[in-house]
């Protein structure tokens, strides 16, 4: 009976170390798969910094007031190079430079350089087409000049509406690359191709994750795109043949992370290293082992003494019972007394929370109210006016909306839990510059008080976004108000509204130039009944209302001081799937 036992024990412990090591690996896995993609996002917020930061360049040249005339002269020019070179310098780009309608560069920031650009022609090159067709352009390629890859942004230069050159600015990733080399690390970026476009390791380089079609290996030959090099497939194994999860790399094994940058098309792949990982894993499971080694014999050690000591664990264990039944006696009798004072504590707590919830509901019904009541009580002013002067067709527009503002009301008392549960309303799309248009027309009589002038940007599309109609006016007619507030006592009061589109967001931005906002309380002005007007003035429920709806509808709401002077709001809300699918035509059509 001793083997079997023992038997039975050893086949225990060996199953346990196997589950220790397979558990233990898969530990570790996620551990250093989380690194990875906290590394990632990292990676991935830098290569945009990257581009961000020279993404105007081309803009701030085809502004200047010299670049129609270097190109109409068609030969280069010294002071201008210079100027190229001093803005390209200053914004740590790799080259900015300044092509004619046939594609010739007439100035370039390196013109100084054995590697200058000037009177070379690049035709063939994506980046001038595209700009030449739409206006502007991207693309990323070895450069035929330096070697060294790189992306490249355009943008065309119009005179008389007719496309007469284009602006380019190329952006290096060297200090990228050099940082990832420095730390060690195992990352690649891959364009849409799957061709690797930037590598830690330069081995890596434009070799491709997956096959290419002829044809369109083809189209990048034609283009120059990877100069003479050879796309060759990077040998890799996986699973299932695609570059993803784990796969092995020149006798190594590896855990993919992949990230998309929006934007641009490319992704990136963080490669973790799984011999530590199956070390760290090993070594928990003899560990394991061991101890269980160790809890096997101290059991064995512990049966052989069981017997003798039976008798006498069951009286004390009597003794135990005894003494526990005493002490549950005591606090049942405690725990009675508590429950009583309980009761009386919670009577009073939802006592309490009544009063309070009936002043936060009176609050916010007079902060919401208290605006279209003064619109309606403007109204009626101009209407009983036109009536009196036999305008009845003005008249009749005016009391419609009067009647639209009563409408409002019943929407905005209904509306008013926003604090405590979700609307029930269906969302359907809202078109934001139709909300705009009617908040701005009943704020008319705030802005002429202050005699400010309104300067609408809108994007030339409908912008649409899912959501309630009245709750985006309710957040545009905050924000505007807010602005308004800021402006008074200001002279020549300003205030624009601007709204602009990328592929998946709608973004709104509402700025005046105003008194400002102090940065010691920039951190509190969305928390509810937080004010710094007068007593009497506000209850501080605008802008907490504005981030609930805004937060309601999955976007996001900022405020900050502009450098000139005054602040701005900037609201991101997620475009309706009909608008993006009309951003996605948009950009498959253009």
């Amino acid at each position: 009976m001793r083997v079997v036992y023992t038997l039975f024990l050893t086949l225990l412990i060996g199953g346990l170390s196997f589950a220790a090591y397979n558990f233990a690996f898969q530990r570790f896995e996620n551990a250093a798969l989380a690194t990875s993609v906290e590394r990632l996002s990292l990676y991935q917020a830098t290569l945009r910094s990257t581009l961000s930061r020279v993404s105007h360049l081309p803009r701030v040249v085809v502004l200047h007031p010299y670049t129609r005339e270097v190109l109409r002269q068609g030969k280069s020019v010294v002071s201008f190079n210079e100027y190229l070179k001093s803005v390209g310098d200053k914004a740590e780009s790799a080259a900015l430079y300044v092509l004619d309608r046939d594609a010739t560069t007439v100035a370039a920031s390196n013109f100084d350089t054995e590697e200058s650009f000037v009177g070379n022609n690049y035709k063939f090159r994506k980046y001038y087409s595209d700009a030449i067709e739409t206006g502007t352009g991207n693309f990323f390629a070895v450069g035929v000049t330096t070697g060294r890859p790189g992306y490249f942004l355009s943008e065309a230069i119009y005179r008389d509406n007719e496309p007469v050159g284009v602006a380019v600015v190329k952006v290096e990733f060297r200090e990228l690359l050099q940082d990832w080399k420095d730390a060690g690390e195992n990352v690649l970026i891959t364009n849409r191709d799957g061709v690797i476009v930037l590598a830690s390791n330069p081995e890596k380089l434009y070799k491709t994750l997956r096959e290419i079609p002829a044809e369109r290996i083809a189209e990048m030959k034609e283009s120059r795109k990877f100069s003479e090099f050879e796309l060759q497939r990077l040998p890799f194994e996986s699973g299932n043949g695609v570059f993803e999860k784990r796969v092995s790399y020149n006798g190594a094994d590896f855990s993919v992370s992949t990230v998309d940058t929006a934007g641009i098309g490319w992704k990136l792949h963080y490669l973790t290293p799984l011999e530590p990982v199956h070390n760290s894993a090993l070594a928990f499971a003899i560990m394991t082992f061991l101890l269980c080694g160790l809890t096997g014999i101290g059991l064995l050690y512990a049966r052989s003494r069981v017997q003798q000591t039976k008798l006498k664990i069951i009286a004390v264990e009597a003794d135990r019972v005894r003494e526990a039944n005493r002490r549950l006696e005591k606090e049942v009798a405690e725990r009675k007394r508590t429950e009583e004072r309980l009761r009386d504590t919670q009577t009073e707590l939802i006592q309490s929370s009544r009063l309070a919830a009936l002043g936060k509901m009176s609050a916010a019904i007079v902060h919401e109210v208290n605006q279209p009541v003064s619109a309606i009580r403007t109204y009626t002013s101009s209407g009983l006016l036109l009536l009196g002067n036999r305008k009845i067709k003005d008249a009749r527009e005016v009391f419609n909306q009067i009647r639209i503002m009563t409408e409002r009301l019943g929407a905005i008392t209904s509306d008013l839990l926003v604090f405590s549960r979700k609307p029930v309303s269906q969302p359907a799309p809202v078109n934001l510059n139709a909300c705009i248009h009617t908040i701005t027309r009943e704020r008319a009589g705030g802005l002429a008080d202050i005699e400010a002038s309104l300067t609408l940007d809108l994007w030339r599309r409908p912008l649409l976004v899912t959501g309630s109609e009245h709750r985006f006016q309710q957040l545009i007619g905050n924000l505007l108000q807010n602005a308004i507030h800021a402006c008074e006592g200001t002279n020549s009061p300003e205030i624009n509204i601007t709204t602009i589109a990328d592929p998946h967001s709608a973004v709104i931005i509402i700025s005046d130039n105003g008194c400002g906002i102090p940065e010691e309380i920039m951190d509190q002005l969305f928390d509810p009944f937080f004010t710094t007007k007068a007593v009497g003035k506000g209850v501080g429920l605008g802008l907490a209302l504005s981030y609930a709806i805004v937060d309601e509808a999955g976007g996001r709401i900022r405020c900050e001081n502009r450098p000139e002077g005054g602040a701005r709001f900037i609201v991101e809300l997620p475009l309706s799937e009909p608008a993006i699918r009309n951003m996605e035509q948009q950009k498959t059509d253009g």
